[in-house]
Parts: C-alpha cells; sequence; structure tokens
C-alpha cells in the first residue's frame, strides 16, 4: 500500500494534467498556432490565456443578466403596443457583450465561445426561453465570428455593424426552429428579421465599437492586432461550432416536438387517447390572432374533443401540458363558450403535433400538446384579519400572471405566477395585522410577515400541475420556496 507521502506525490504530479485536460474541454481549442512540436514543453501556451478566460467570463455573465432584463422589457412594451416581434427593436442589447469579448480579447473564436457561455448564464438564471437559448447564444456568437472573417481590419466599424446585425437577427430564425409560424406570416418573419438586424447593428456593432474606442483612449485598454490561429486550426473550429450549433438545433427540434397523439385523462368517466384521423371529428378553420399576428388553422374544438371523455361534474379546470414540461390552466367555462378553442394540428403522420390555439389567455397557447386532462378547480381561502375575506381562484387572475423558471421540487421548469401582494391586497388586510400564515394541505403552517408579503415584487403564487391537479406554490422569482400545495392564507 502506498504511503501518504507517495499519494502526495502522486496528486501533485498530475494536478498539471488536470489543469491541462480541463482548459481543453472548457476552451475547445488547445494550442497556439505554430509547430507544437519544436517547442520545449515548459513554453507551451494556451490559445487563450487566463486573461482571455476572465474578460470572456466577465462579459458572458454580465451579458447573460443583462439579457434576462432586456426579455422582461421588451416582454412588456409587446403587450403595450400589442404586435407580436416589437421585442426585436432591443435584439442588438443581446449581443453587445460578444463584440465588446471580440474586441477585448483581440483573438479569433472569443465571440463562439462567449456566445456559448452567455447561453449557459441566460439558462441558469432563468431564461424564459429554456434550453433553446444555448443554441440561440451560440449561433450569435458563431455568427459574429464568421463576420469579422473577411475583413482585413476586423476593428473597423463597418465590420462591427455587419456582424452585431447578423448575430441579433440569428435570433429570428432560430426560434422560427420552434415556433413553426405558418406560411402566411412568413412576410412578418422577414420584417422582425430585419428590425432585428437594425438593433444588432446599432446597439449592438456600433454601440459595442463606441465602448472599444473609449476605453482605448481613456488607457484602460490597449489596441493591438487581432490575434489569429494557424489557418487550418481556426477552420476545424468553426466547423465544430457550425456542426454543434446544426446539430443542436435539429435534436432541440426533434426533442421538443409533441407526439402524434394527445392523451386525455384525469377527472372524466372515458380517458382516451386522441389521435388526429379525417372523419373522426369535424375539421374546423379559424382565423386566430396572437398579439397583433393573425394566422389560419385548422382543428377540432376543444369541447368536442373532452366532451367524448365525459367530463365528471367535479372537473372544472382543464391542465394543457407540453412535451417541454410547460403546462397551463383553462376554465371548463371558457371550453364550454369560446368556439374558437382549437386542438389545431400540423404536419402528417409521425410528424404530426398539436396545439392549443383560440384561449383568451396567450399563456394557454401551448405548442407541442402531449396531454389534456381534466382536474377539479383549485383555489386559496384568503381570510383572517381582513376587510374582504375572499377565494383566490387563478383563472380570475390568469391575464394578470408573470413567468419564471424555477425548481419546486420536479426541476427547472416554466411556471405562472400571480403578484402575492396584489392578492392579499385585495382582502385589504387589517392595519393591526402582523403575519400572513400559510397553510399547506397537510396542515402545516409557514409564518411570513406581512409588511414583506405586501411589499416584496418577487413574491408570487405560482400554479404548479401534479398529478392531482393544480396546487399552488409561494416562492420568489430568484426560486426562494416558502410553501408548496398551499391551500390558505390566515392573516393574522
Amino acid at each position: 500500500m502506498p504511503s501518504v507521502l507517495e499519494k502526495e506525490r502522486v496528486h501533485r504530479s498530475l494536478e498539471p494534467v488536470r489543469t491541462r485536460a480541463f482548459q481543453a474541454l472548457a476552451l475547445f481549442i488547445l494550442a497556439k498556432g505554430g509547430n507544437m512540436k519544436n517547442i520545449p514543453a515548459q513554453q507551451r501556451r494556451y490559445y487563450f490565456t487566463t486573461r482571455d478566460l476572465l474578460i470572456m467570463a466577465a462579459l458572458a455573465g454580465l451579458g447573460g443578466v443583462v439579457s434576462i432584463a432586456v426579455n422582461a422589457l421588451g416582454d412588456a412594451i409587446q403587450a403595450a403596443v400589442g404586435f407580436a416581434g416589437t421585442t426585436q427593436w432591443a435584439a442588438g442589447l443581446h449581443v453587445t457583450f460578444l463584440l465588446l469579448a471580440v474586441g477585448l480579447v483581440n483573438k479569433e473564436g472569443a465571440g463562439t465561445i462567449t456566445g456559448l457561455l452567455k447561453g449557459g448564464v441566460e439558462l441558469l438564471t432563468g431564461s424564459t426561453h429554456g434550453v433553446i437559448i444555448l443554441l440561440v447564444d451560440l449561433v450569435a456568437g458563431l455568427l459574429v465570428d464568421l463576420s469579422l472573417l473577411p475583413f482585413r481590419r476586423k476593428d473597423s466599424r463597418w465590420a462591427y455593424l455587419l456582424a452585431g446585425g447578423l448575430a441579433a437577427a440569428s435570433n429570428v430564425f432560430v426560434f422560427q426552429l420552434f415556433a413553426s409560424a405558418p406560411e402566411d406570416v412568413i412576410a412578418f418573419i422577414w420584417g422582425f428579421a430585419a428590425l432585428a438586424f437594425v438593433s444588432g447593428a446599432l446597439f449592438g456593432g456600433l454601440l459595442a465599437h463606441a465602448l472599444l474606442l473609449l476605453l482605448r483612449r481613456s488607457g484602460i485598454v490597449t489596441a493591438r492586432p487581432t490575434q489569429t490561429m494557424v489557418r487550418w486550426h481556426y477552420a476545424i473550429f468553426l466547423s465544430v461550432a457550425v456542426l454543434l450549433a446544426i446539430g443542436g438545433g435539429f435534436t432541440l427540434a426533434k426533442v421538443l416536438s409533441g407526439p402524434p397523439s394527445v392523451a386525455i385523462t384525469g377527472d372524466c368517466a372515458q380517458p382516451y387517447t386522441y389521435y388526429f384521423k379525417e372523419g373522426s371529428f369535424e375539421i374546423v378553420q379559424e382565423e386566430v390572432e396572437l398579439q397583433g399576428m393573425k394566422r389560419r388553422v385548422e382543428g377540432v374544438p376543444l369541447r368536442e374533443i373532452l366532451a367524448q371523455a365525459q367530463p365528471n361534474s367535479s372537473a372544472g379546470l382543464v391542465l394543457v401540458s407540453a412535451s417541454d414540461g410547460y403546462s397551463f390552466f383553462i376554465s371548463l367555462k371558457e371550453v364550454e363558450e369560446n368556439p374558437q378553442l382549437l386542438l389545431a394540428h400540423r404536419g402528417k403522420g409521425k410528424e404530426l403535433s398539436y396545439e392549443i390555439v383560440g384561449a383568451k389567455n396567450s399563456k394557454a397557447w401551448v405548442r407541442n400538446v402531449v396531454e389534456i386532462r381534466l382536474v377539479p378547480r383549485a383555489l386559496i381561502e384568503i381570510k383572517g384579519q381582513v376587510a374582504k375575506p375572499y377565494t383566490y381562484d387563478p383563472d380570475e387572475w390568469q391575464l394578470k400572471m408573470d413567468n419564471a423558471r424555477l425548481d419546486l421540487g420536479e426541476g427547472p421548469k416554466k411556471y405562472q405566477g400571480s403578484l402575492l401582494k396584489q392578492v392579499l391586497a385585495r382582502a385589504e388586510p387589517s392595519a393591526q395585522a402582523q403575519t400572513a400564515k400559510l397553510v399547506t394541505r397537510e396542515g402545516q403552517e409557514v409564518a411570513l410577515p406581512l409588511s414583506r408579503a405586501l411589499t416584496d415584487s418577487s413574491l408570487r403564487i405560482w400554479s404548479v400541475s401534479s398529478s392531482q391537479g393544480l396546487r399552488f406554490a409561494i416562492a420568489s422569482e430568484e426560486g426562494e420556496v416558502l410553501a408548496q400545495d398551499v391551500v390558505a392564507i390566515i392573516i393574522e
């Protein structure tokens, strides 16, 4: 058996190997251009230095956090304007940090790596786009590198304008892989891409170029020529990045696509599996509008599909679930009263997929539907020292809900929730009350200071789809979970 000293000697001898292996995996490329065989081992250097890594990591982190805020701002403006695609005015802000990284590192490939790192930051910090954001940012970074490739002066203003415009516009087409917009709105897609290109040229290219000039004139950074890889190294690097982007796109499109059938389950007498077949149901065509974008769809009214399952009298909600884990609810009342509410179909055979269209709430327009489950209504009693006790019904609040990616015990998923402070304010709590007691179905009680409950804008009542039906969790947008399966809130 080796001694402690022998173990320590082996451990130290392996440390450089582990360090080199980690850097090779993180950077995708090991060596600086040139013939490595003629260079002594102690003089070999990695293409990206520690300084380069820190710059790319810092800018990727900043860019990821800024993109989350920009998305929220863009969604708010789009909701106010009421027309889809208006978020593209800010598309350039998503690529500003990629171009800054390229300018500060001054090495080929910096855009691609920073884009991949930025996508990881956005995914881990709660991007509502989910894993797709990795592909979006990877493609944007790759296009930055490819756009600068033909320019002799890679730090010229025109090079940055082109790189920013193309990188920003790419998000429209990457998302289109998964949105599958119909042919009658393809013209809008090109219009959105044009708006994103202009935004990228201005906010991405021009802004980044101006910031770099300012940093150089102030002496904070020093202007230096772009360092290039050996041509065949760079060709391999770009080829791997392109293959990774294309392969990732096809893989995501396949994984996120819906199955050719939908399970109708839950609180009903005759659960069954729905599969579109000519003649089984009457197919209707409707012109529907979502966020200002009109399109014509065909499908079967949802009420006819659910009627086949014979809902029980206790059923009050319909939970619609997608292949990526997202779900939202629709009241049975809306199912019965809304003739435009369809389970629309797209494709044929194994490529057949379904989506809910025509719901009054855009959050209920679920793509790639895998299950439609009938469940009883879910409610929360708001009572105690309040002037107006009432019952929280998510159906009344659904248009005011906002989303976030949270881990509520089943891995990170996208949930919709209502602001807790608004829900409690409607009950008009007493001025003497101090605590909001969160009561769970199992009888557990969690005391929350009422002052925080009425002021903290991050706390929400999240609607959670479970095997038992719709449940509620009280948690912050940052992931702090206070209570799950809440059935009452008592003000004391």
